[in-house]
């Protein structure tokens, strides 16, 4: 029987459901993922479609040169400078842009009102104003959006990863393979992880991958205790015995009983794991050791309203969907952990 049509499961998710807070709240995230996930065709200053003397080019998928279109030079185009030309104003000639026309890394500066300055404020054509260098806020939030959540998605299956591996190996074998890495651990939970970034940064330079490889290195220390105390209970079961009997190998009796079994942690700690991925990926960014620019992050574009406190709206709105991000999933952490909990939540009044 698998994970999906067990019955237990089945219940388990219905319980989860009845907790609506929780329930809506992971629609939102995973609605709103996906959606970044397509961000490019929603919110980008190249066009969809360009047709041209016949032809039809898709300049959001692939590299096209100027000369295409009339042009000179064999560098992309500046699709807004050239959607006002003749050539496509006074002809059969268009483009097709996005419902939102900014880059992630354009400077709005033709768009901004005359005797502006950016950051500006919040105004009809930037909904959320823009940064200290022209580019949308709105933009930058939801791509950063989808770099924070995909950064946090991959820490999770890292973690989880590791902290099953390394955790269902001493909870199985215990004995002096159990000793051996649990000595191993405890060195590696006493490494500051803000040096450990310092050095990785020194030696690989900043970027993602770093990220990725430095923090999952450590991160997944703390659930790998829950995972070694729920093999060590499990591996005491009949069903253990049983499946020794018959001749089930140590991998086989791990996969397909130990590890079912023991998911309860993993799933419930998953929320938590991804708060706190997006928590320190803002905080290292707001730092300035995290995402080197000029990726879009919120913890940066926090940085530039610390250093402009008169541009509110630089700290407010990457400040209010950091708040949003982490309240709903802790909304899911709760739901989870009252679903998996085999008693009923009990409220006082």
């Amino acid at each position: 029987m698998n994970f999906v049509s067990n019955p237990a499961n089945i219940r388990k998710w219905e319980k989860f459901k009845k907790n609506k807070r929780a329930y809506y709240s992971l629609l939102i995230l995973l609605y709103t993922y996906v959606l970044s996930l397509f961000s490019p065709l929603l919110i980008n200053n190249k066009p969809l479609i360009i047709f041209y003397e016949g032809s039809i080019s898709f300049p959001i998928f692939s590299f096209y040169p100027e000369t295409k279109f009339g042009g000179n030079n064999l560098t992309e185009p500046n699709y807004k400078k050239l959607s006002r030309e003749d050539r496509f104003t006074n002809s059969s000639n268009y483009m097709l842009f996005p419902p939102i026309p900014f880059g992630v890394n354009e400077d709005n500066l033709d768009s901004l009102e005359e005797g502006t300055n950016p950051p500006s404020k919040p105004n009809v054509r930037h909904w959320m104003g823009t940064d200290d260098r022209g580019r949308d806020v709105f933009t930058r939030i939801i791509y950063g959006y989808r770099l924070a959540m995909t950064f946090s998605l991959i820490l999770i299956i890292v973690e989880i990863f590791l902290a099953s591996f390394i955790g269902g190996i001493q909870g199985y074998f215990v004995g002096r393979l159990d000793l051996f890495l649990q000595r191993i651990i405890e060195i590696l939970s006493a490494i500051p992880f803000l040096y450990l970034i310092l050095i990785m940064g020194s030696f690989f330079g900043r970027g993602f991958l770093v990220l990725i490889v430095t923090y999952g290195s450590l991160s997944w220390i703390g659930l790998s205790y829950y995972m070694r105390g729920e093999f060590l209970k499990l591996r005491k079961q009949q069903f253990v015995d049983a499946a020794k009997t018959l001749g089930a190998s140590s991998f086989s009796i791990i996969m397909r009983h130990l590890l079912p079994n023991s998911l309860t942690p993993l799933v419930t700690f998953l929320p938590f794991i991804l708060i706190s991925a997006i928590s320190v990926l803002s905080a290292l960014d707001f730092l300035g050791y995290g995402i080197p620019a000029p990726n879009p992050s919120w913890g940066e574009l926090i940085g530039q309203g610390r250093e402009r406190l008169t541009a509110w709206w630089l700290i407010t709105f990457p400040s209010v969907a950091l708040f949003l991000t982490i309240l709903f999933s802790a909304f899911v952490g709760e739901g989870l952990r009252d679903a998996f909990d085999p008693k009923d939540k009990v409220v006082y009044e």
